[in-house]
């Protein structure tokens, strides 16, 4: 997947492995979930047959993975979980075949679930399978130093910080730096550093009076839209700096046309 090439500096390295984990930690929880009811209603169909019996084990397993992924995230974890929801769908189709040929009666609705979830987890682990080499070798102690980081910006208050911004809809906040800027979604699935120089090619109408920022993020297309007063604190920071002001007798007034752009 096509990517900004800034984002793979050191510090938006350890900011992707924060957020893929957490990502992979949500998954988790919906595992958890799927294999619940995967569980249950294994056990209350082996009243028919022992053959749901196999229901029963591969929703331990989906059990099993979910909990692994909420508790130790990786994208390993992740494959795992995406397989036995595959076999889940797989289990749920045979039956349903099976079914169908004894001269029961066959009702597809009972397929759509189990597709949506084995659908929901192949697509996530398409859109981040690929990080695996770009979040390896990631030390322990930057993730956490950079963890606590977030969590940090998360707590301040926005009347309270002149270079800090928030979008519209409150999802996102952008600590504005000297020359860069640090972007984190309060859910912590997206976190990173960009340069000045990056951001301002990431607005899309420059003139506009509510700014929108669009990023080429290793997981897809980003969009951020800011509302006028937010808006404004960011163009005075993107603002190019003015050139040095004249030297000149105490007493002369500046030279037209070289007042300084305020920061």
């Amino acid at each position: 997947m096509a990517y900004a090439a800034w984002f793979d500096t050191d510090e938006n390295r350890a900011l992707l492995a924060i957020c893929t984990r957490k990502l992979i930690g949500n998954i988790g929880v919906a595992g958890i979930i799927w294999g619940l009811l995967n569980f249950i209603a294994g056990l209350l169909a082996m009243q028919v047959t022992l053959l749901n019996g196999g229901l029963v084990i591969l929703g331990l397993l989906m059990l099993g993975t979910g909990l692994q992924a909420f508790f130790r995230p990786s994208l390993g974890v992740l494959l795992s979980e995406t397989i036995v929801s595959v076999l889940l769908f797989l289990w749920n189709l045979g039956i349903s075949i099976l079914n169908a040929n004894a001269g029961g009666a066959a009702d597809a609705r009972g397929l759509v679930l189990p597709l949506v979830a084995a659908g929901v987890m192949a697509n996530y682990y398409h859109k981040l399978g690929h990080l695996r080499q770009l979040i390896a070798g990631v030390a322990p102690e930057k993730i956490k130093a950079t963890k606590l980081l977030c969590k940090a910006l998360g707590k301040r208050k926005l009347k309270d910080e002149p270079r800090l911004v928030e979008t519209s809809n409150r999802r996102c906040r952008v600590q504005l730096l000297d020359g860069r800027a640090f972007v984190m979604q309060r859910d912590l699935l997206r976190a990173f550093v960009v340069l000045k120089a990056d951001l301002r090619q990431a607005v899309a109408k420059a003139d506009a009076r509510s700014l929108k920022l669009q990023f080429n993020h290793p997981v897809g297309k980003l969009t951020y839209q800011f509302d006028r007063k937010n808006s404004d604190k960011l163009k005075s920071w993107l603002a190019p700096a003015g050139p040095p002001p004249l030297a000149a007798a105490p007493a002369a007034a500046p030279a037209a046309g070289w007042e300084r752009v305020p920061a």
